[in-house]
């Protein structure tokens, strides 16, 4: 018993090592997105730097992607995030698309995977980490509002992409600052996210919550930026209206189908009365 209790106390003692140590890792992560979105925002939009000034949208953009995006799945797992695996999920696979597509021009970003090796070793419950079970049924109407907007913006993205290779090979400035191939990542996980998002496991609500709030900020820069290379332009409308929609059906829909509560054994009124002479025998 001794012995058990010992074991019991060594394996608390080390989950609560890791969650402190998954708590401080994801505030170093945050405090380094908040700073690689925030720099560039604030000289294109506050200071308003002259020779920034054509890059409005895709600086906006870069703020999505790094604070909105990955910043705020992190910040929302800050408090228990064992409870919240999805948006774990989320981030270890956005992290590795953002890897993946950006290798070709940026072989330096392969150091993410170990970055994500890091997260991964301390998230406090590994085992949700590789699960994909889900506590009810999927959202159709996130399902549906998911792929409504793979329609109408993947084409676009892997158009995006392909503008990043060409230009990328002729020195055009925007694929020399990586904006194409941030903006197909972007519109990529945006999709991924609402896809995820309507499976409804748990932390289901909170990215529906992010993505749908990333929709309606893009939908506003883009009525702002409406000639910029890669803007939305009118297009923005369909962005905040898609964003309102994700936030609603979010708040809205209930968790689950509600787990089945087994029914009830009624025993028959013989084995009833015969129950108390068995008892009895079993005390003799």
């Amino acid at each position: 018993m001794f012995a058990a209790l010992k074991n019991q106390f060594s394996n608390d003692k080390f989950k609560n090592w890791r969650t402190r140590g998954f708590t401080f890792v994801s505030a170093l992560f945050i405090l380094a997105l908040l700073g690689a979105g925030s720099f560039k925002f604030v000289v294109a939009w506050i200071i308003r730097d002259p020779t920034e000034q054509i890059h409005l949208w895709h600086v906006a953009e870069l703020a999505a992607l790094t604070i909105l995006l990955f910043g705020g799945t992190l910040l929302w797992q800050l408090q228990q995030p064992e409870e919240k695996p999805l948006l774990a999920q989320f981030f270890v696979v956005g992290i590795a698309i953002l890897a993946i597509l950006f290798m070709p021009f940026v072989p330096q970003a392969a150091g993410l995977f170990i970055l994500l090796g890091v997260f991964i070793v301390l998230y406090p419950n590994i085992r949700a980490l590789l699960s994909f079970s889900r506590e009810g049924r999927v959202s159709k109407l996130l399902l549906g509002l998911s792929v409504l907007a793979a329609v109408v913006l993947l084409p676009n993205a892997w158009k995006e992409y392909q503008w990043q290779i060409a230009g990328w090979q002729v020195g055009e400035i925007h694929a020399l600052d990586l904006h194409w191939v941030g903006s197909a990542v972007l519109t990529t996980l945006l999709i991924l996210g609402g896809f995820l998002a309507s499976t409804k496991r748990p932390g289901w609500r909170e990215l529906g919550i992010i993505v749908g709030g990333i929709y309606i900020y893009l939908g506003v820069i883009a009525m702002i930026t409406l000639d910029q290379a890669g803007s939305w332009g009118g297009g923005g409308l369909f962005g905040i209206i898609v964003g309102v929609w994700y936030i609603i059906i979010t708040v809205l829909e209930p968790q689950s189908a509600g787990k089945k509560v087994p029914a009830l054994r009624v025993e028959s009124t013989a084995a009833l009365e015969a129950k108390p002479a068995n008892e009895m025998m079993a005390v003799r």
